[in-house]
Parts: structure tokens; sequence; C-alpha cells
């Protein structure tokens, strides 16, 4: 999204929120210089979201300027404080002096963490809105990602080429944070080379996640067994931490891939594009996962589903239930490495069986 610092102005509360923290962190800078504020202000006060409580920052931003027209109350790591300790605080009482920022700054640590940290997001969302405040989120945008990439590279004095563009933004998932990032580690690898290549993105990006999960079912689509368990293999990283990744990234992103290329299959054989979906499969295309907003991937998903039909992907389905299973005991299994690959062993040989029948 585009920030408009002038217009955020006119708020008392103000919360910084979203997953791209390159963007939110732009913005965040330019609001202060909008506002003429410096770290060393006398009516400048910091808070941390886990020392502190909202009663502090209601009552510091409520203080009487002394030499400025408001007072600015900062608060970060906004997400280490629980937004039910705002309950009992109504921030639409603030006077027009007050001028508080809250900033969620990104939470790592295990999924559960994580999770609970997206759930605090929304929730302080809701209590800022509440207050007639502002709430600036920045996410994750394809096109917006390429177009600041491209503004970096510039400034840099180099090109990129449009594969190594596409295979970047892919690598960190749409990411501008993360892309950016990997851009530093890529212009000193090419050092006076004049353009970043395909060959140079493979070599140094660091993969999300997500992008091993998206190569994984795509080689299996693809009937290249090799590359699934290499990419399988990379995912489990540990085999004492087989079982752990498994549930916590590579069975549901599987199962949300599979999904896609369900939704894919059914475009494809409506004989449509992303953009001429008839209203019969737009009424049956779920709200997540829903392949028209996966921006950089349906290309790939609809070429992928070119090659299954829809008994295979109810088959793949099936199957990603028993590993399930297997994987908590409720079937027959040997070591959650070996159930992992018998899965995609039994994925690659279901989808270049034919004829199908679905399991049940």
């Amino acid at each position: 999204m585009t920030f408009a610092a002038d217009r955020a102005l006119k708020c008392r509360i103000l919360l910084f929120t979203g997953d791209e923290s390159a963007l939110r962190d732009r913005a965040f800078e330019s609001l202060l210089a909008a506002a003429e504020v410096h770290k060393d202000d006398f009516d400048l006060q910091n808070f941390d979201g886990d020392s502190s409580l909202p009663m502090d920052w209601y009552n510091a931003a409520s203080t009487a300027p002394f030499f400025a027209d408001r007072r600015t109350v900062i608060v970060r790591h906004l997400l280490r404080c629980e937004p039910d300790k705002a309950k009992a605080i109504d921030f639409g009482n603030l006077p027009e002096s007050s001028l508080l920022i809250l900033v969620a700054d990104d939470e790592g640590g295990s999924d559960d963490k994580v999770a609970r940290a997206k759930t605090a997001a929304k929730n302080w969302e809701k209590v800022v809105t509440k207050a007639s405040g502002h709430v600036a989120s920045f996410v994750a945008d394809m096109k917006q990602s390429c177009t600041a990439v491209r503004a970096e590279i510039a400034v840099s004095g180099k090109t990129i080429s449009e594969k190594a563009l596409d295979a970047l933004i892919e690598m960190t998932g749409s990411s501008l944070s993360r892309a950016l990032d990997e851009l530093v580690k890529l212009l000193l690898y090419i050092g006076d080379q004049d353009q970043i290549r395909e060959s140079d993105v493979r070599q140094v990006v660091i993969p999300s996640r997500e992008w091993n999960v998206f190569k994984l079912v795509d080689a299996i689509v693809g009937g290249n067994v090799p590359e699934a368990l290499t990419q399988l293999r990379t995912l489990i990283g540990n085999v004492s931490k087989a079982e752990d990744a498994a549930f916590r990234s590579i069975l549901p992103m599987m199962a949300r891939q599979i999904r896609l290329l369900w939704q894919a299959r059914l475009l494809v054989e409506a004989n449509c594009g992303l953009h001429d979906v008839p209203d019969s499969i737009l009424a049956s295309l779920p709200e997540k996962p829903n392949i028209l907003k996966e921006t950089y991937r349906a290309r790939a998903l609809l070429q992928g589903a070119r090659k299954t039909s829809l008994p295979q992907l109810a088959e793949c389905l099936d199957i990603l239930s028993d590993t399930d299973a297997r994987l908590k005991g409720i079937l027959t299994s040997f070591s959650a490495q070996e159930t992992l690959e018998r899965m995609v062993l039994d994925m690659a040989e279901a989808l270049t069986r034919r004829p199908v029948v679905a399991r049940r």
C-alpha cells in the first residue's frame, strides 16, 4: 500500500503492521519525518510492548507537550503485549495533542508464537479502528515487490534479467523485505558483473520453506521423483526433526498446494483462464486458498494441472490424509522420514498411473 504520512498525522493513534517489514519501517520513518520527530526530542517517549502496559502509553500520550505541538509516544514490539490489557482504555479520548504510534514489529520463534502474534495483530487493529485511529498494514505483493526491487537495483548501477527477477520474487515468497535482504548478497556475489542472472539467484538466494514445498509438489506432478525426494529432505533438515517439520509445514502446505491444483484443474476443464472464469466456478472457489489470489504461482499451477485429473488429485489428498494418520500412530508406519518418503512415492505413482480410481 502507499502510505500518506500527512493524512495519517490527522489521527491521534496509529498502528504500523503487516509482514512486510521493509515497507513498514520505511512508512514509520516517513511519518516521523513528516511529524518532525527526532530521537532526542523532549516531547518524545518510547516504550516496549513486553515491559510496559497500555495505560502507561495512554498516560504518557495524554501529557501536555512542552516544546512541540504534540506529545509523541512510540511503542515498539507491540505484539508482545496482549490486546486484552487495553480493554478498559478508550484511546479515542486521547487529547488532540497526542500522537501514539504502535509498531507491530516482526516476532520470530516457533510457529505457535508466530500464530499468536498474527492473532494479536488483528486484535490490535480492532483496538485502533475503534479509537478512530489509522491502521497502516503492509503485506507481500508481487507487483509492488518487483517494482521496488528494480528500483533498488537501479540505484546500485546494475540490472537484473526478467527470469532472475521472477526467480528472486518466487524464492522469497513475494516478500519485499526478504528480497531486499537477498539482494544485498546478490550484489556482492556478482561483483563487477553488470547484470544479475537467473543462475546467480539460484546459486545465492536462500529459498523460503514455501518455495521448497512448491518445488516438491511440482516435482511430484512432473514425475521427477529424485528431485521431489531432494526437496523433501531439504524441508526435513534433520532426520530427528522430520515429524515436527511434517506437522509444522510440510503437510499443511502440501494440502494447500493440492487444493490449489484442484482449482486449477477446474479452470483447465472449463477451458478458461485466470481472467475469464465462469460464474459457476467462481462461486465454488473457497476464500482460502484461492487460485485467483496466487499472484506468482497461478501460471505454474495451471501448467501442473494440465498433467493431472481430479481423481488423481483426490487420491493425493487421500495419501496425504493417510500420511498424517501414520505419523500420529493411527496407521502402521516406520520412521517419520520413511513415512514422508512413502507419501512422495505414492503420490508420484498416483499421478502417473492411468486410469485412476480414487481411493475411499
